[in-house]
């Protein structure tokens, strides 16, 4: 299965979405960029310390060093401030 992303907004605009439903109550939420960081490289050693599931599907080349890119491309603008790892939690309101 692919991953995706979810929507590249600020966390405080998540947490009006979040708010905008009427559903959820207590809404805090956190820049956990510090927390993350180091593991968008890790995700890239993981697969060098682990190749076989590389050579066994050849056809994942392409896809495998798509990723090495984009992960090393997030790494970096976490790193500068460009990007924002955000945790966010609230309370589901009674009904």
């Amino acid at each position: 299965k692919e991953w995706a992303h979810p929507y590249f907004i600020s966390i405080d605009a998540y947490a009006e979405l979040v708010g905008g439903t009427g559903k959820m109550g207590g809404i805090d939420t956190d820049d956990w960029t510090r927390q993350t960081i180091a593991s968008w490289r890790h995700s890239v050693w993981a697969g060098v310390w682990d190749p076989l599931p590389v050579f066994s599907k050849p056809k994942v080349w392409y896809k495998t060093v798509r990723d090495i890119v984009c992960l090393e491309r997030m790494h970096r603008a976490f790193d500068v401030g460009l990007m924002q790892y955000g945790m966010i939690k609230a309370v589901k309101t009674a009904r």
